[in-house]
C-alpha cells in the first residue's frame, strides 16, 4: 500500500487553492507528554519520496519529554502538507504502542528483571510489521511472527485426537521431527499442565488462569526443570505486575496493539 498517495490521493485542493505550494516552509515535530519514539524509518521514506530536507534528533527506542523536538523540516509548503498528517500518525500510533509496552516491561521488570514480555498474533491485519516494531521498540519482542516460526499446540489441535495414545504417538514424532524447535503447548488447568510437561513440552502457556492456579503450575519447574511458563489472557498495564509476582518466564499479552496513540504537535510556518 502506498501510505502517501492514500491521503494525498491526486492533489492538494487546499494547498493548491491558496496558492501557497511554491512558498518556503518549516514544518516541526514534538510530543505534547513524555513518550517512546517510533516510527522513525516509515516517516523517513516519505520525507525522501517528497524530496524534504529534514533533520532527526532522536531515533527509534528513545524516550522523549514533553515539547522536545524530535524532527525539523524544509521543503515548499506543498511538500510539507502532503507530508505532514501522514507522518503525524505513523508517529502517534506507533509511539503510542511503544511507550504502552515500555511501561508494561517496566511494571513487570520492577519485580523480575529477567522476564520478557511477549507480544501475540492479534495485530490488526496488514499492520503486523509496523506494530511489532513499535512493540520492539518499547521493549518488548513477538511471542509468534505467524504460524511458520514457532509450535503452539492449542485446545483447536487437541480436539482432533480422540485417543491418548494417538495424541502421545504424535507429541513425540512432533518433538523428533522439529528437534530444534521450542514445544509450547496452552494449558487451562493444573491437569493439563502436568500432563504436558510430562510428556516433554518446552513450555506451557497458562491462558486465563487466577494467581493461585498460575502458581501451583509455575511450582512444576521443582518436577521438570528444563519447563518455561508463561501466563496470557487479559494482562494489560493494570494487573501485569501481579502476574509477574506469581514466577512465570514470561507475559503473553495483545493489550499493546490497542494502546491509545500518543499526541504529537505538528508545526509549519512559512520560512522567513
Amino acid at each position: 500500500m502506498d501510505l502517501l498517495f492514500e491521503d494525498t490521493g491526486y492533489f492538494d485542493l487546499t494547498t493548491y487553492g491558496l496558492e501557497i505550494g511554491d512558498k518556503n516552509g518549516l514544518m516541526t515535530f514534538a510530543p505534547k507528554d513524555e513518550i517512546v519514539l517510533c516510527g522513525v524509518d516509515e516517516v523517513r521514506k516519505i520525507l525522501q519520496k517528497l524530496n524534504i530536507q529534514h533533520t532527526f534528533f532522536k531515533k527509534n527506542g528513545d524516550l522523549l519529554h514533553s515539547h522536545e523536538i524530535l524532527l525539523v523540516c524544509k521543503a515548499d509548503a506543498g511538500a510539507l502538507h502532503k507530508a505532514w498528517k501522514i507522518s503525524q500518525n505513523i508517529f502517534e500510533y506507533m509511539s503510542g504502542i511503544a511507550t504502552y509496552t515500555s511501561r508494561l516491561v517496566k511494571n513487570a521488570k520492577a519485580i523480575n528483571p529477567n522476564i520478557s514480555i511477549s507480544t501475540t498474533r492479534k495485530n490488526f491485519p496488514g499492520a503486523k510489521e509496523i506494530m511489532l516494531k513499535a512493540v520492539m521498540c518499547g521493549g518488548g519482542v513477538p511471542h509468534r511472527l505467524g504460524l511458520f516460526d514457532s509450535i503452539l499446540i492449542f485446545e483447536q489441535h487437541l480436539n482432533f485426537f480422540t485417543d491418548k495414545a494417538e495424541l502421545e504417538k504424535s507429541f513425540k514424532k512432533l518433538k523428533h521431527e522439529f528437534i530444534e524447535k521450542k514445544i509450547a503447548v496452552e494449558v487451562e488447568n493444573f491437569q493439563q499442565a502436568k500432563y504436558f510437561a510430562s510428556l516433554g513440552a518446552n513450555i506451557l502457556q497458562c491462558e486465563k488462569m487466577d494467581f493461585e492456579l498460575l502458581k501451583e503450575c509455575v511450582a512444576l519447574k521443582k518436577e521438570f526443570p528444563h519447563l518455561l511458563l508463561s501466563a496470557t489472557g487479559g494482562i494489560h498495564e493494570e494487573n501485569i505486575a501481579d502476574f509477574t509476582k506469581c514466577g512465570v518466564d514470561f507475559i503473553v499479552t495483545s493489550s499493546p496493539y490497542h494502546a491509545k496513540p500518543v499526541d504529537i504537535k505538528v508545526k509549519i510556518e512559512e520560512e522567513r
